[in-house]
């Protein structure tokens, strides 16, 4: 219900900042202010939506199907997918008693077509739709490459089916070509068949090779023209609610726009990183690509991009940072006889902030080289310089133990699994993580851990047996179990979370010879040659999503007050909303333990 109190608009608040002061004047001028007693619902699921509110005082949960999905207090908006779509999604209700601003549909709308900066924050799909770059000089570069073309982005190349060819026939395809879709001509279309659709149909279990693609593409295509400007492809993004669109010149198809190509190009253009890495003529130089990666974390995130897409992009880049560190420290006949390294959640692809060094070179055998030993060294003293620390274990190519020849490296990693102590099976399990990224890559295989005999039963037992190192932070009742000593009001994300689920997915892909070092990839495979329920598969999924993205957060919080980024979660920073979500995963980490004791029969070794 409206009231008669004169409250001013905060505009130091994003996105609103971001108005020109013509905008302002015009925003202020019909702002109105609501109030809304406890209980007292806002909308209705599926009812029309006329405003975009923005909490003053008190507290807004939204519902459905009798669930609690979220809670806005405090400077937050809502909600912007139902103003952008015209009906409500879901049921709002003011938990408490409730002032809010009310921003008229029409004049929000038109605002994000005249300010493509303000579009741009308001348009996001993810929660952080308010969260500001912290970085204001960057308001003009973003809008900037928010009117640049469509074209001017990556566009993956358009792979082309047949309605009558089969599943099985787009897989492949996709592999082949590292795409993430095909488009299919159908009776009634175009359409298109994602690497999802690829993944619903495998939990399906139908038949790959007999079934067609017609009936599964999806249509009709959304397309956008290769000259329209980016920001207008953000915007049919979010409308549509879809990852990617068809690009097109004069009515032909000429590519594909996919969502992490455009964001990743609104945010900080990470091509120019990597031309950055792949010019540099001197460490110098490469440090200067090393600030921009850290940079670009930071606006990748506060652009919404998914926690997954950042570290596989990071991952990229880092083995072409690294590899080419490499090169510049080490003559150029040198990297036909090695293979550089990286281990760990580095050679998982899954790290993003800077951890620990973890990596080595493989020698091949018989070659010496009198500058070697200096070499890695350097390297490693290049990446203390770059912002990574050294491990405390010593696994660095600087250490005898992880600058070897293959035999040398074969002989010493046979000794670790007949002599598998606590100590040895981490070490074997950070090696069962190596992913080459410089050299001969050829070397690696014949000691990858896949690869060595003595990978019986009673090993693998004792190499899954760290799951149940830590407790799992949650009790019978669904409470959150937090540290009993000097960090008694934190929760440790990595011990509690994060390890049980990798090494216990890493523990299953070595019984079944899968060689990825992925998690997420390793959970698709085990999960293709039905050894993880699908159902369970897709929890893991979505929690080790939801621990990456919550430590990912915390971490860059802390370098934003000049800390240390830990893995030490405060629960009461969370929202109501996050705190459940951190019960519901940490309840999916004890389920998967107790799969894991029983798969390696682990009751028999405590």
């Amino acid at each position: 219900m409206p009231v008669d109190m004169t409250t001013p608009f905060d505009f130091s608040q994003a996105p609103f900042d971001c108005l020109t002061p013509g905008e302002r004047q015009r925003l202020a001028e019909r702002v109105d202010v609501a109030y809304f007693p406890k209980s007292t619902c806002l909308h209705e699921a599926d009812s029309p939506v006329d405003t975009l509110y923005v909490v003053i005082k008190g507290m807004v949960s939204e519902h459905a199907e009798g669930e609690t999905l979220a809670y806005y207090g405090p400077q937050d908006s809502f909600d912007s997918r139902a103003m952008l779509g015209g009906r409500a999604q879901h049921r709002l209700v003011a938990a408490e008693d409730t002032l809010v601003f009310c921003l008229p549909r029409d004049l929000v709308l038109d605002l994000t077509q005249r300010n493509p900066v303000f579009g741009a924050f308001f348009y996001q799909e993810v929660a952080a739709r308010f969260a500001v770059l912290a970085n204001r000089p960057l308001q003009g570069q973003l809008q900037a490459m928010l009117m640049s073309r469509v074209e001017s982005a990556y566009l993956s190349p358009a792979l082309w089916l047949e309605a009558d060819d089969c599943v099985l026939t787009a897989a492949r395809l996709m592999q082949k070509h590292h795409a993430t879709c095909v488009l299919v001509h159908t009776p009634s279309g175009d359409g298109i068949f994602t690497r999802s659709d690829l993944r619903d149909f495998v939990i399906s279990e139908c038949p790959a090779a007999s079934t067609p693609l017609g009936p599964l593409a999806r249509t009709p295509l959304v397309s956008i023209e290769a000259e329209a400007y980016l920001y207008h492809a953000q915007l049919l993004m979010a409308s549509h609610t879809i990852q990617r669109l068809i690009v097109t010149r004069a009515g032909q198809v000429i590519g594909i726009l996919e969502q992490v190509e455009l964001l990743s190009f609104l945010s900080n253009q990470s091509h120019i990183v990597l031309a950055q890495i792949e010019r540099a003529e001197s460490i110098v130089e490469l440090m200067a690509a090393n600030r921009s990666m850290d940079e670009l974390i930071s606006l990748l995130h506060g652009n919404g991009v998914k926690v997954t897409l950042i570290a596989d992009l990071l991952c990229e880049l880092r083995r072409h940072l690294l590899g080419r560190v490499f090169a510049l420290l080490a003559p150029p006949d040198m990297l036909d006889h090695v293979c550089l390294l990286v281990l760990g959640s580095e050679g998982r692809g899954e790290q993003i902030l800077k951890t620990d060094q973890d990596n080595a070179l493989l020698i091949r055998d018989g070659y010496t080289h009198p500058e070697l030993p200096d070499i890695c060294e350097r390297f490693t003293q290049t990446l203390l310089s770059f912002g990574y620390p050294p491990c405390p274990g010593g696994i660095m190519l600087n250490q005898p133990d992880w600058c070897c020849e293959v035999s040398v490296m074969r002989n010493r990693l046979l000794g670790w699994i007949r002599s598998a102590s606590a100590e040895n099976v981490m070490r074997l399990a950070i090696w069962a993580d190596a992913r080459p990224i410089a050299g001969q890559a050829s070397l690696l295989q014949p000691v990858q851990l896949q690869s060595l005999p003595e990978l019986d039963d009673a090993f693998l037992g004792r190499f899954a047996l760290p799951v149940r190192q830590f407790d799992v932070p949650l009790s019978l009742f669904s409470r959150l179990v937090l540290d009993a000593g000097s960090q008694r009001d934190r929760l440790d994300i990595k011990k509690g979370g994060i390890f049980p689920l990798v090494h216990g997915l890493r523990s299953m892909a070595v019984k079944a010879g899968i060689r990825d070092a992925n998690t997420y990839r390793r959970i698709d495979e085990l999960l293709a040659r039905q050894l993880l329920p699908a159902a369970l598969a897709q929890d893991l999924r979505e929690t080790l999503i939801f621990f990456h993205g919550l430590r990912l957060q915390h971490g860059l919080n802390a370098i934003a007050q000049n800390r240390k980024p830990d893995n030490l979660i405060d629960p009461a920073t969370l929202s109501t909303l996050e705190r459940d979500l951190l019960k519901d995963a940490l309840g999916v980490v004890k389920r998967f333990r107790q799969l894991i004791e029983h798969h390696f029969q682990l009751a028999r070794l405590s």
